[in-house]
Formats: C-alpha cells, sequence, structure tokens
C-alpha cells in the first residue's frame, strides 16, 4: 500500500504528496496538460517551490478526468484539492471511482465546496489570530491533515471517498478556543499569564519558569548547521 495518486494544484496536495513522498510512498503527481503551468510557477521564485515540494514523485501529464481510465490496482490511495463543480463538469464523481479503484480517496475542500478554500481557512483561523503569517501555513497544514488522513485509512484497511475541510483542519490546531470561550487580552494568548511572551529586538522574549529567555531570529547559516537536514537543506523528519 505505497502507491499514492496526487491530484489538484498549487501548495496543499503537492505538500501533502512531498510529506508521503519523503517517508518513502511512491508518489505520482498528474499534472493537467490543457494549462500552461501549475499556479505555483507564477509565484516569486515560484520554480524553486516547485522543484522543493515536487521533489522525488513522478511527473505525469494528464487531465484529472482520466482517473476513469486508470484500472483498478494501478494505485493504492488517492488525494486532491479539486472543487466539487471541477469534478461535476468532468462528469467524475470521487465517491464512485475511490470504490471501483478499492483505495481510499481524501479530497481537501473548503466548508462550502465552491469557495476558494484557502481564503476561507486564512480568514477563518490564521489570518483571525496571527494576521500576515510569512508563510503558506494554511496550505502546508492542510497538507498535512491530507496525509495523516489517508495514510490513517490505508492503515485501517478503508476504501472508499473522504472530505476534510480545510478551515476545520486549521482550527483543529487552535481548537481549545472554540471549545473553552477565551478572552484575549490586549491580544495575548489565551492560556498563557499576559506578558509571558514579547518582542525583543527582532526576536522573542519568553518567561519560562520565572526566568527570561531570549531568542533571537535565526539566520539561514545557524538552521543549516543546527536542524537535521541532509546537507543541501532538505530538512529530515
Amino acid at each position: 500500500m505505497n502507491r499514492v495518486l496526487e491530484l489538484g494544484s498549487y501548495i496543499l496536495p503537492a505538500y501533502a504528496g512531498m510529506i508521503l513522498s519523503e517517508q518513502g510512498y511512491e508518489v505520482t503527481k498528474w499534472v493537467n496538460p490543457n494549462e500552461k503551468e501549475d499556479p505555483v510557477l507564477n509565484l516569486h521564485r515560484g520554480e524553486e517551490l516547485w522543484s522543493w515540494i515536487n521533489h522525488r514523485k513522478k511527473i505525469v501529464q494528464a487531465h484529472a478526468h482520466d482517473i476513469t481510465n486508470v484500472p483498478s490496482g494501478e494505485f493504492d490511495m488517492v488525494i486532491d484539492n479539486f472543487r466539487v463543480g471541477a469534478w461535476k463538469k468532468w462528469e467524475v464523481d470521487p465517491e464512485n471511482e475511490s470504490r471501483r479503484l478499492g483505495v481510499p480517496w481524501v479530497s481537501m475542500r473548503d466548508e462550502f465546496d465552491e469557495r476558494s478554500f484557502d481564503a476561507v481557512a486564512q480568514a477563518r483561523s490564521t489570518m483571525e489570530h496571527a494576521p500576515y503569517q510569512p508563510y503558506y501555513l494554511g496550505d502546508t497544514a492542510g497538507g498535512l491533515w491530507l496525509a495523516y488522513k489517508i495514510l490513517a485509512l490505508a492503515h485501517q484497511g478503508f476504501t472508499g471517498h473522504h472530505i476534510l475541510r480545510q478551515a476545520s483542519c486549521l482550527t483543529k490546531l487552535i481548537e481549545g478556543e472554540l471549545v473553552v470561550p477565551a478572552n484575549r487580552d490586549n491580544g495575548e494568548p489565551a492560556w498563557d499569564t499576559p506578558g509571558e511572551y514579547g518582542r525583543y529586538g527582532d526576536g522573542i522574549r519568553v518567561l519560562y519558569r520565572g526566568e527570561q529567555v531570549l531568542e533571537p531570529t535565526r539566520e539561514h547559516s545557524w538552521k543549516m548547521k543546527n536542524l537535521h537536514h541532509d546537507g543541501n537543506g532538505r530538512i529530515i523528519i
């Protein structure tokens, strides 16, 4: 059970596929031959991001609707992030296809199936509490949940189509604030004593067991020296 078919575009499904690939799974990524390029390539330094996030994958030129031509047994699991409307336009039913193929299939969607899932997720969780994050937390966190869900299903021998909701996955990271009403004092974290965290120059200050700990911003050279990586900067988990 180690052959993964990655469908969809942009960062989220690619990140999930990258995680699975790094952990030894055989990941095949389908790229739509009718589109000029994946939206990732339109980003600033997008080619570098594309190279990183699609590391070790088998890239195949194929449209997602070609899934109906895939014989049973070719893949062990499928992940995607297409809208419901896209699948309907292509006359593909992931539920039927997952059962025909006999595999678990997980789709990451927004809470309303059609609206931009990333915009909804960022607005509902990340941006509400920590605006203007300088990284794609909405996509990378969602990608982790996508990878985790497909592995959990495969491990338990489940098949069929399963749907994850991205805003819910992101909010799960701070779920305690949904379950327990928590007021924020002057923007402070809800569960820590006010003043426990604060700025210190370009870094942060943390009060830990009565001791003040100063954590500076870590430069690239520090990360290369201290983080567990393969020598080229790719972090090894």
